[in-house]
């Protein structure tokens, strides 16, 4: 069998070109990111160079066929995580994928309305609001509801005496999708764990920890996070049938807002108005315009960029892309180019 290193330029290009835009932005975010933390050598170039072979291993890896448990599988544990399958090749490399499998939603519950998502028409309600309001998803929205389907119905067919493990990391989206899996299995007898990447991270790496936590659990090395999941496993508890309780009744308190936007605040979620960034977008073009006594227009993508690398919330750039339109409506832009992709439209002040 030829390894993926082997693939001719011909064929790595079919794969690049085949890749959905929202994918694409996820991988250019974790470059510029490791190549950030690399300047600010908070990265080794060993560890610079490692993060770079995942995400090259990544976009290789053919998608896994999304199948229904049964009960006659050797499961013994399922894990759940939020985006993409950071996790895999953790345990591939300890091979035990096929006893643990994975199951994960790709979805970004940090933004769009989740009022009733446990029902199908809060789904409904969601899925309309990221088709009319997210650039780059309209001819992706077939698949990106079938994807979120099938983990939904992959999630309740999980055989109910094998236990699950839940996967976060201290923000809005992963959090806000823990409370809404917890609540989607509450009728469920398995045994539960939660497995909080942030606050691992803290206690395994204390000293790099006062310099970098990190934003999100596929921001990890994967060497961090093969010790994270070693480390983890040590300090597991499962859930008492109080804390999930509570956890299902902050699902319920939570899905009552109709908002579109949630941040990560104190330890806790909290809804915010849409328009939250708006301010902070504004003072970034004003900081990049300078001094200038002619206003020139600056690109998009560099406008969300700088933004979204300050706020140290997981929103997603086309979420901040946006309230960028929505200023744009409102004159406090103006734009030249095409505002149908963020690659294609620069901006200036009025």
């Amino acid at each position: 069998m030829r390894s993926k290193m082997d693939l001719p330029i011909e064929e790595l290009k079919k794969i690049i070109k085949d890749l959905p835009e929202r994918e694409v932005r996820s991988y250019l975010y974790h470059i510029l990111l490791s190549t950030s933390l690399l300047d600010c050598k908070e990265y080794t170039a060993v560890e610079f160079s490692n993060q770079m072979k995942e995400i090259y291993n990544h976009i290789l890896y053919p998608k896994d066929p999304i199948t229904t448990f049964n009960s006659e599988g050797n499961y013994q544990n399922v894990h759940i995580t939020f985006g993409y399958q950071y996790l895999k090749p953790i345990l591939k490399e300890m091979g035990i994928h096929e006893e643990e499998p994975i199951i994960s939603i790709h979805d970004n519950f940090a933004i769009a309305p989740i009022m009733n998502l446990h029902n199908e028409s809060g789904q409904k309600t969601r899925y309309e609001w990221i088709k009319s309001s997210l650039r780059g998803l309209e001819e992706e929205m077939d698949e990106y509801i079938e994807e979120v389907q099938k983990a939904f119905i992959q999630i309740h067919s999980i055989p109910k005496d094998v236990p699950i493990t839940i996967w976060v990391c201290d923000n809005a989206h992963e959090q806000t999708g823990l409370l809404f899996v917890l609540f989607l299995l509450k009728e469920r007898t398995n045994k539960i764990t939660i497995f909080n990447t942030a606050k691992l991270y803290r206690e395994l790496f204390k000293a790099k920890a006062k310099r970098y936590t990190p934003l999100s659990s596929g921001e990890i090395l994967s060497e961090e996070l093969s010790a994270l999941f070693k480390y983890g496993q040590e300090k597991q508890l499962f859930l008492t049938e109080v804390e999930r309780n509570q956890f299902e009744n902050q699902w319920v308190s939570l899905s009552e807002h109709d908002g579109t936007l949630r941040l990560w605040k104190n330890g806790e979620i909290k809804s915010v108005s849409e328009d939250y960034f708006d301010e902070i977008i504004i003072k970034m073009a004003q900081k990049i315009q300078g001094k200038r006594k002619k206003k020139v227009f600056i690109p998009a993508m560099r406008i969300i960029g700088e933004v979204y690398g300050r706020i140290e919330q997981y929103v997603g750039d086309d979420f901040l892309e946006y309230r960028l339109r929505k200023l744009i409506e409102k004159g406090a832009f103006e734009y030249e180019g095409s505002l149908e992709a963020m690659r294609s439209y620069s901006i200036k002040l009025t």
